[in-house]
C-alpha cells in the first residue's frame, strides 16, 4: 500500500521559521520532522510513498530524494500553491491509480497510531474512508460547569475531551476520487473532512472511524513544536522514534 504524505501547507503557524525552511523540514532531534514520520511509516512495512510538495517544494525534494537512503521509494507531487487535503490527494491521482486503496498522512503530526491495526480495520469494514481519530485530546484552556441558574458548579483545567478527534490519517479507496473531481480541484482549494467526507455522507457511502487511545503531537504549532524540540534526548525518544511507547507526561497529548 501507497503512502500519501501532505507536505505542500506554507506553515504560516510556525513563521518565521517557516520563511527559510518548509515546516517538513523543521529540526527535530537531529532530523527534520518529515524524517521522522517517514522512520514511523517504514517500521509498520510501508515502502512506498508519494510526497505532495508545493511551498518550497525544492528542499523537501533534495533531501529525501528518492527514498533509497532510508530503504523505500519516494515519488513526488508538486503543485504550484497548496491545493487543501483533497486536492493534494487529487494532484497525486496518477501515481496512485494502480492502488485500490492508499493511506493519507498529515506531514505535520507525530503520533503513536498503529498503521497495521488501521489497515485491517479499513479492509473489514469495506468503506470507501476510514479515519484515524484519537479519544485522547486535552483541551488547552480550562472550562466551567454552569447550571440552570447560570452558577458555577465546578472548574475544569485543561480536561481531557471526551470525545474522538481526527488526527488528519486517513485510508482512501481509488473510488474517492469522483467526489474529490465535483469540487474542482483544479480550480480552488478543496478539504477532505469539511467537503468531500460530508458529500460521501448524504449519499451513504461508508465513512467509518477508528476510535484509539494513542497520543498525537501537531508540530505545525509553535508550542508544540519548541516542545519536543527541547526535550531531553531519552524523553524525546518516546516521541520520536518508531514503535516506541509515549510517555503520556510528555508532549501534546491530543
Amino acid at each position: 500500500m501507497k503512502a500519501v504524505i501532505l507536505a505542500a501547507g506554507r506553515g504560516s503557524r510556525l513563521r518565521p521559521i517557516t520563511d527559510y525552511i518548509p515546516k517538513p523540514l523543521v529540526p527535530l532531534q537531529g532530523k527534520p520532522l518529515l524524517e521522522w514520520i517517514l522512520l514511523g511509516l517504514a517500521a509498520y512495512g510501508i515502502r512506498e510513498y508519494v510526497i505532495a510538495t508545493s511551498y518550497l517544494a525544492e528542499q523537501i525534494e533534495n533531501y529525501f530524494g528518492d527514498g533509497k537512503r532510508w530503504g523505500v521509494e519516494i515519488a513526488y507531487s508538486r503543485g504550484n500553491a497548496p491545493a487543501g487535503k483533497a486536492g493534494e490527494v487529487w494532484r497525486c491521482r496518477e501515481l496512485l491509480a494502480k492502488e485500490p486503496r492508499f493511506l493519507v498522512v498529515p506531514g505535520d503530526t507525530l503520533c503513536q497510531l498503529d498503521y497495521c491495526e488501521f489497515m485491517d480495520f479499513h479492509t473489514r469494514t469495506q468503506g470507501v474512508v476510514s479515519v484515524a481519530l484519537s479519544s485522547r485530546y486535552r483541551l488547552e484552556v480550562g472550562v466551567a460547569e454552569v447550571d440552570k441558574a447560570n452558577r458555577i458548579t465546578g472548574f475544569l483545567e485543561k480536561a481531557n475531551l471526551d470525545r474522538p478527534v481526527s488526527t488528519g490519517t486517513y485510508l482512501l479507496e481509488q473510488s474517492i476520487f469522483p467526489y474529490i473531481e465535483r469540487f474542482a480541484p483544479e480550480q480552488q482549494e478543496v478539504d477532505l473532512p469539511a467537503q468531500v467526507f460530508p458529500v460521501l455522507l448524504q449519499e451513504g457511502k461508508g465513512v467509518y472511524g477508528f476510535v484509539r487511545d494513542y497520543a498525537w503531537w501537531d508540530i505545525g504549532r509553535v508550542n508544540d513544536y519548541e516542545a519536543i524540540a527541547h526535550l531531553p534526548p531519552h524523553e524525546a525518544q518516546a516521541v520520536l522514534a518508531p514503535g516506541s511507547s509515549i510517555n503520556q507526561k510528555e508532549g501534546r497529548q491530543t
